[in-house]
This record gives structure tokens, C-alpha cells and sequence, in this order.
């Protein structure tokens, strides 16, 4: 059985877009999220400005969500 499935392909930077919206909400900096996170600020960095084609694991948009307090779901919409 096939089945033609429609990935969004601009997913990850909808997903940047959204943690940039809510680090701007919070006052905070890509530093402070990295170091909280424990995520390296090169690459946190590098994938909320979309300056490459980088991915973000889901323990990491976890550790992120519950540290700007946001429902993972909405870095999604």
C-alpha cells in the first residue's frame, strides 16, 4: 500500500522562528539558552538564525520548552 504523506520541509525554521519569538517574550539571550539548555551557543545559534540546514533533537526543543515555560507543541504552529 502506498501512501503519498506531505513533509513540511520548512518545519526546523518554523521552529527557530518560534524559539526566537519566545526568547524575545522572555528577555532572554541565544547565551543564556545555551547554557541552560547545556546546548553549545555555536550551534544553538547557528540553528535559530537559520544560517545552515541544522536539526534540533526532541530532548533538546524539550529542554528548551521547559525552560522559556512554553508548550513544545507551539514551536510547531
Amino acid at each position: 500500500m502506498k501512501t503519498k504523506y506531505n513533509f513540511d520541509l520548512q518545519m526546523y525554521k518554523t521552529v527557530a522562528n518560534n524559539i526566537n519569538k519566545y526568547l524575545k517574550q522572555k528577555n532572554m539571550s541565544i547565551s543564556d539558552l545555551a547554557q541552560y539548555a547545556k546546548i553549545k551557543y555555536e550551534y544553538l545559534k547557528d540553528f535559530l538564525n537559520n544560517d545552515k540546514d541544522l536539526t534540533i533533537s526532541i530532548y533538546d526543543l524539550y529542554k528548551i520548552s521547559v525552560i522559556l515555560d512554553i508548550n513544545i507543541n507551539n514551536f510547531f504552529n
